[in-house]
């Protein structure tokens, strides 16, 4: 794991509102809004992953039932999957200790790659600052370079962008800035806003190291 423990905790409250939370209400099927799919686990989204993807991750985890009922909703995104999350749930359960094995060792490593792939100089940061990154991406996608969608505002994705520019010029202290600017997309104190400042912050961290 190249992010830091820091990173890899912040994600995962992000994603699932932590343990006890999970178990109470995150535990089956859900749909975070948007252009989401069905998600499970800690925010593995079902609409944007392939199946032998799904079936390396979750097969042998859950029972085959779960699997076959999953499969179902593979590549559904947006408002169609609101009501197959609502009609899943309830019929999948997942394990708290499941969904940190399958974010650990197939999501983490994953976004990681998607983050270095798409972004400059990655290796010269902490693991708190490229952690921030992850999560960002983990969250919106890997949009650093175009939209994620076409239909979507190009402004939408402004400071992404300019995070591209300001990883390959080596300008990370100007990162910090574009996390804050970017919760002007989302009601102040909600949670992609108030996510949005605790990857600042993070990101801020790892450059005092």
């Amino acid at each position: 794991m190249k992010i830091s423990q820091a990173a890899f905790d912040l994600i995962v409250q992000e994603e699932t509102g932590g343990e006890a939370y999970y178990k109470l209400r995150e535990h089956s099927t859900d749909w975070p809004g948007g252009a989401s799919g069905v998600t499970i686990g800690c925010g593995y989204d079902l609409g944007y992953c392939r199946h032998d993807e799904f079936q390396r991750d979750w097969q042998g985890k859950i029972p085959d039932s779960m699997i076959g009922l999953l499969e179902d909703v593979i590549g559904i995104h947006g408002s169609p999957a609101r009501s197959h999350a609502h009609e899943l749930h309830g019929k999948v359960e997942i394990p708290w200790d499941v969904a940190i094995d399958v974010f650990r060792n197939h999501d983490v490593p994953k976004w990681e790659a998607i983050v270095e792939k798409d972004l400059a100089n990655t290796d010269k940061l902490s693991g708190d600052s490229f952690g921030a990154l992850v999560s960002l991406a983990f969250n919106r996608g890997d949009s650093f370079k175009t939209p994620r969608f076409t239909w979507d505002a190009t402004d939408r994705y402004r400071e992404m962008r300019l995070i591209h520019q300001d990883m390959a010029a080596q300008r990370f202290a100007q990162i910090p800035a574009l996390f804050r600017s970017m919760k002007r997309l989302w009601p102040e104190g909600g949670d992609l806003w108030r996510r949005r400042e605790h990857e600042a912050v993070l990101f801020e961290k790892g450059l005092a190291r």
